[in-house]
């Protein structure tokens, strides 16, 4: 299976550019609440597309963390 079969495969299953942006977000800054920001969404919406991407993809795709304390 090609890596183009697994890209067919994940648009099949419901991934779209939202979810693709969140992504590259996440990777410049690993808090959801910062990668929220620079996409100009609110951290519960960033929340949702990361757990539609799990859901999509059937892992954990962002390591979560509790809040940082003082």
């Amino acid at each position: 299976m090609s890596s183009f079969d697994n890209a067919d495969a994940l648009l099949q299953r419901g991934l779209k550019l939202s979810h693709l942006r969140l992504l590259e977000a996440l990777s410049e800054s690993s808090q959801i609440s910062d990668a929220a920001r620079r996409l100009g969404i609110a951290q519960p919406a960033a929340s949702r597309l990361l757990g539609e991407i799990e859901r999509i993809v059937g892992r954990p795709v962002h390591e979560r963390t509790g809040r940082a304390c003082c």
